[in-house]
């Protein structure tokens, strides 16, 4: 249960530490003084999505804490699964810093949100006003249906399963679109691929044919210079010769001056470097001039590597190269894509399967809880003040396995004995439906044993007697567990066992919210304005201390 709720920097909560007790803690103030901004603190607090506007001073943090007591809850379990302390006193708190970022806690531990829901759909369930709205909502139905019937764990289960079925069949669709659309392209892939293999190309092949091929269109020219070269190194009156000529009168004088020894060795080596070149020019000469057939052949390998590139719209051999290893791996791929369907299929058919019958079981289940079901909500309708309501839940199967299982809900309700069966949302007022809506809150507390449970004016559209039902309702659920409730109506507010009082005021143009537990009298004066107004009799006194007698 809930010992204490500690809110600083909370919209218009400055700072709040509220101890709660056990049974039924009534909360009440005039319209607009913050009421509901406990409920909103108490959903951040268990998970519910945050953002900067709820910071009272937006250069300070905000913390959300809630000190709770596990006794008797057996979480031992889930709190070693989790990896997290445990401890029979256990802190959840939120914190909203400035700038944005949240962050959550478990007894000192950071948590991820998810964990933070997780424990805290375990240990309070808080109804907000819109909830009785979502009542109308089949998928909500359904969900009331589930945790009465205890199936929360076999449904969350089933919906991992499902989330995994659904992945595979969303990516077995996708193949089987690429594999057909593959298929339509095999054959020009196979066409264009072969042709490229055909060709076989080799890297570097195109730079060594444009230089044979420019050989061959200038071969007269080449060879011509490299005559002409040949000719001036090594005729008679050329290079050598003029070198020799030079070198012999210096290595005679060089062995008087080391200097003039040291030109002669060049000369030297100039000689041998142009013997070189003369050789080589002279060894070049000769294939420079190319056989017209090979060249001719040579030419025509060149046009075909222009032609294949021009024709894929590509500019270079290397680009031509990756292209037909494209081509290879999107024809193998496609050869592939079948095997992989073939998996996915077998995969999906397994999971299909499995989801079938983990549906089945929990549709079994959801049957077997709805025949007890409808019978307790209209017993708690008839305590409720509707003595001829009539509450049907009906169960239809789905085409398919869906994300909640393999049937949907609709629930079907009469307040009279001359009005027939009709969804709830067309046959129910809003007062009526806020007594279904508690009816089915405190069968699905009572069967999952949640020790708190929070009401955000639960009794809205119901007065008078009707509102004196309500109460004692809320009081025997009091009896077994911690119930909060906020309400407008002096007869619920006479049935608490603690009573806070919620109230708004404006000190130097700043609003706050302050929260007050009352004692005896206090509380019978607070009872007496609710009855009477803004006077207070003394029969509404009277009034007031025998409500609260009738506890």
């Amino acid at each position: 249960m809930l010992r204490r709720l500690h809110v600083s920097n909370y919209l218009l909560i400055d700072l709040l530490d509220l101890e709660l007790g056990q049974g039924l803690s009534i909360i009440t103030g005039e319209t607009g003084s913050g009421k509901s901004i406990l409920i909103g603190a108490l959903g951040l607090a268990m998970g519910e999505r945050a953002d900067a506007g709820m910071l009272r001073d937006p250069g300070r943090r905000c913390v959300i804490e809630l000190e709770l007591d596990l006794g008797g809850q057996g979480l031992r379990e889930w709190f070693e699964l989790h990896e997290l302390p445990y401890d029979t006193h256990t802190l959840l708190r939120r914190q909203l810093e400035p700038g944005g970022r949240s962050r959550a806690f478990i007894n000192d531990t950071p948590v991820r949100l998810e964990q933070l829901r997780e424990l805290g759909a375990r240990l309070m369930h808080v109804h907000s006003q819109h909830h009785t709205l979502l009542l109308n909502d089949p998928t909500f139905q359904l969900g009331l249906v589930d945790h009465v019937a205890g199936l929360k764990d076999k449904v969350d289960q089933y919906r991992h399963e499902h989330r995994a079925w659904h992945a595979v069949e969303q990516e077995l669709s996708r193949l089987k679109e690429e594999e057909a659309k593959a298929r339509t392209e095999a054959d020009f892939i196979a066409f264009q691929l072969n042709e490229l293999d055909e060709a076989a190309l080799r890297q570097g092949e195109q730079a060594d044919l444009e230089v044979e091929v420019a050989r061959a269109d200038h071969a007269e020219e080449l060879v011509q210079a490299l005559q002409q070269v040949d000719e001036g190194v090594s005729g008679e009156r050329g290079l050598l010769a003029l070198v020799a000529r030079l070198k012999q009168p210096l290595l005679r004088a060089g062995r008087f001056d080391p200097g003039v020894q040291q030109l002669a060795e060049r000369l030297e080596s100039l000689h041998i470097e142009l013997k070189d070149i003369g050789n080589e020019a002279s060894d070049r000469a000769a294939p420079a001039v190319l056989d017209p057939q090979e060249a001719a052949r040579k030419r025509d390998r060149l046009d075909l590597l222009i032609r294949l590139q021009q024709k894929h719209r590509v500019d270079s051999l290397d680009a031509l190269l990756a292209l037909q290893e494209d081509l290879r791996t999107r024809s193998q791929y496609t050869d592939s894509l079948s095997g992989r369907i073939a998996e996915l299929s077998k995969q999906a058919g397994t999971l299909h399967a499995d989801l079938l019958l983990r549906g089945g079981a929990i549709s079994k289940a959801r049957t077997k809880a709805i025949g007890a079901l409808v019978g307790k909500v209209e017993a708690l309708l008839h305590e409720l003040g509707m003595p001829h309501a009539v509450f049907r839940i009906e169960q239809h199967s789905t085409e398919a396995p869906g994300p909640n299982g393999l049937d949907s809900v609709r629930a079907m309700f009469s307040a009279n004995k001359d009005r027939a069966l009709a969804p709830l949302d067309k046959a129910a007022s809003g007062g009526e439906l806020s007594r279904v809506m508690l009816a089915l809150i405190s069968l699905a507390a009572a069967s999952q044993g949640l020790p708190t449970v929070v009401f955000d004016e639960i009794d809205t559209g119901v007065s008078g007697e009707v509102a004196d039902r309500v109460g004692d309702l809320l009081a025997s659920m009091g009896r077994d567990r911690q119930v909060l409730a906020i309400t407008h109506l002096p007869q619920i507010a006479g049935k608490g066992d603690h009573h806070l009082l919620v109230a708004k005021s404006l000190e130097a143009d700043v609003v706050r919210t302050t929260i007050e537990p009352l004692e005896h009298e206090r509380r019978v004066a607070v009872i007496a304005g609710m009855l009477s107004g803004r006077k207070t009799t003394k029969a509404a006194m009277q009034h007031a201390r025998e409500l609260m007698k009738q506890k």
